[in-house]
């Protein structure tokens, strides 16, 4: 029996000109691996067409159509008994939906199953709107995708009402729901990524200006789980909707198995830790730092999603440094100690996160804070903190996100029940509205700041992005593609705002299929 796994190309668009004009985020789908592995040794035969890609980018505005035609060339070599749809991300939606309609064209019999971070929240939306999307896994989806392919060929509808974590239609129409959670309790239960199943070549990227201490031959970069969930609860974060608040953890060696495999199998040497919480545990962070020095693995990684600084200790800055880390993001949030601690949660002393920045240099790792404006209580006043500490801090580099409410969260429910929505949204139509990973454009209006002053601030965080460059000693430009003036002055940003009820007209059209 055969499962064709589809991850979708993030489509990146940028409404500001201060983002990268060239990609260099092109991971192999952790998902579609961890799946792929798990339904193998369940003695089913998964496919993996994963689109998001260095060759499906290079097909530019194209690249829907070429997408749409890899999936009907897999669908007539394979064959396959279902099909799987990553959609990660909320922007990914609406290619999904034309990849399912894509599908249904082709075989119209054929189930489609979808996962992710958007579907987990909008899977009765979904399925009651979009007929050619037939099951929702809601969460992690391991457990989920082995006790669907048993329903599938068993030809037994009547299994899919026991699927935990799950949704679908049943045959009258009705959306069925079974919200029994279905997290892998046990992580070391489960196989080594497929690996073997994907063409590393596709995503081969230019990563020459990339912090490299050691000179190591830098073309992939792997996405590497030491662990899942992360407990805090700061109130604008959606992620505990799929991973649950549980910490669980891999065995060391099983983690410095995958990165070996990758190191001398497929020639990685760059590796992604995409936990939410990979230095929580101290005792296993430096475990598995000692275990890639034990092994002689030389490898660089870095840590995308932000590391607790709370959980930052010299000794495991120092052993990670000593293990590879070239690149290290703080989850700093704000600079305001009242907006930080008291409204987003996070209970971090202003006195650490200093402290922190401080060993990053000392240990010659490169540095990224990562900031969010726009929170209803933001002013002008707590914006000037956030400036302030980065001009402070002097990081190499500064990200400041435009805060996103997504159901689910206590954002979400505090901008509904104070109106504080920009724009006249339908909140029973959150669930077709794409949003850009790198949108600039906002969202909800805070209680005691204007919008024309939130956009003032957005420009002047925008400049700060790589001001205090420095680890690095390629130049900034090299990556970022920025001009500056004569002066050392920093472009001028520039936005294009979005029309949203254009954006629900976009995407009506896909779910009426």
């Amino acid at each position: 029996m055969k499962v064709l796994l589809i991850a979708p190309y993030i489509n990146l668009n940028y409404d500001r000109s201060a983002e990268l004009p060239n990609r260099e985020d092109f991971y192999p789908s952790a998902a579609l691996l961890h799946l792929a592995a798990i339904l193998r040794v369940n003695n089913y035969e998964p496919i993996i067409v994963d689109l998001n890609n260095s060759v499906v980018h290079n097909q530019k505005k194209k690249y829907l159509d070429y997408c749409k035609k890899i999936i009907i060339d897999s669908l007539n070599e394979h064959k396959p008994d279902f099909v799987g749809i990553n959609c990660l991300f909320s922007g990914n939606f609406p290619d999904v939906l034309e990849f399912a309609t894509t599908i249904k064209s082709h075989s119209p019999n054929l189930k489609i199953v979808i996962g992710g971070i958007h579907p987990t929240t909008f899977y009765r939306e979904i399925l009651t709107n979009c007929n050619n999307i037939d099951y929702v896994a809601i969460g992690e989806g391991e457990n989920t995708i082995i006790a669907l392919a048993a329903s599938i060929k068993a030809k037994n509808e009547n299994l899919l009402n026991s699927i935990h974590s799950f949704a679908y239609r049943d045959k009258d129409g009705t959306v069925k729901v079974n919200r029994k959670k279905n997290y892998i309790e046990d992580l070391n239960s489960l196989p080594m990524p497929a690996w073997d199943l994907i063409n590393i070549n596709k995503f081969e990227m230019n990563l020459d200006h990339y912090y490299n201490p050691p000179k190591l031959p830098v073309k992939f970069k792997a996405a590497i789980f030491s662990s899942r969930a992360c407990p805090l609860s700061c109130n604008f974060c959606d992620m505990f909707l799929v991973m649950g608040k549980k910490h669980r953890k891999r065995r060391v060696k099983t983690i410095v198995d995958e990165i070996e495999l990758l190191n001398k199998s497929y020639g990685v040497n760059y590796f992604s830790f995409m936990d939410d919480q990979l230095t929580l545990n101290k005792t296993h962070i430096i475990d598995i730092c000692n275990e890639i020095l034990k092994r002689k693995i030389k490898i660089i990684f870095d840590t995308p999603n932000g590391l607790w600084i709370n959980s930052l200790r010299e000794e495991v800055v120092a052993k990670m440094a000593e293990a590879g880390l070239v690149c290290a993001s703080l989850a700093i949030e704000h600079g305001n100690d009242y907006i930080r601690n008291k409204v987003i949660g996070k209970i971090l002393d202003r006195k650490k996160i200093y402290e922190v920045a401080a060993l990053l240099k000392k240990y010659k790792v490169m540095s990224i804070g990562q900031f969010i404006m726009g929170f209803p209580e933001d002013t002008n006043e707590t914006l000037k903190s956030t400036y302030d500490m980065m001009d402070e801090l002097q990081l190499d580099k500064v990200s400041v996100g435009t805060l996103m409410p997504h159901p689910g969260t206590n954002l979400f429910n505090q901008v509904v029940k104070n109106k504080l929505f920009i724009h006249n949204w339908n909140l029973d139509e959150l669930w077709k509205t794409p949003i850009s990973q790198s949108q600039g454009e906002f969202i909800i209006k805070p209680f005691n700041i204007s919008l024309d002053d939130l956009y003032k601030w957005r420009e002047k965080f925008d400049k700060m992005l790589i001001k205090y460059w420095k680890t690095n000693p390629n130049p900034a430009t090299l990556e970022r593609k920025l001009a500056f003036d004569s002066a050392g002055r920093a472009p001028r940003v520039t936005y294009r705002k979005k029309n949203s009820p254009l954006i629900y007209e976009s995407i009506e059209k896909k779910s009426a299929n």
